[in-house]
């Protein structure tokens, strides 16, 4: 797993960001070979966030990344669920301010 500095910059975007309304984050190996502006109007439906979801084989299930022997992850959690790519992401920012997502990220965070 590759880990940098900046991993968790991106639960910081609404306050790096606050006239922002949407925004789509691209890590630095990503190559777009097509026109994104779509993604514009795809109604999210209050929804935070919209990425890919790589679940294939034994690869990117929750178990392999978080603490399932704390009682609140195994409590929250499926083990087996698909974990996301974090590579491509479009937020919705009006929406993870409403649902204080940076803060519930670096509380979560502890239990990692």
């Amino acid at each position: 797993m590759y880990l940098s500095m900046l991993h968790h910059v991106r639960f910081y975007l609404p306050e790096m960001y606050p006239k922002l309304r949407r925004i789509l984050f691209l890590d630095d190996d990503i190559v777009v070979q097509r026109d994104l502006t779509g993604l514009w109007d795809i109604d999210m439906d209050g929804k935070v966030n919209d990425a890919v979801e790589p679940c294939f084989g034994s690869f990117h299930h929750y178990v392999q990344y978080m603490n399932f022997s704390h009682p609140s992850i195994k409590e929250s959690f499926s083990p087996e669920a698909c974990a996301r790519a974090y590579g491509m992401n479009f937020f919705d920012l009006d929406a993870w301010r409403k649902e204080k997502c940076t803060e519930h990220s670096t509380t979560a965070g502890r239990l990692w």
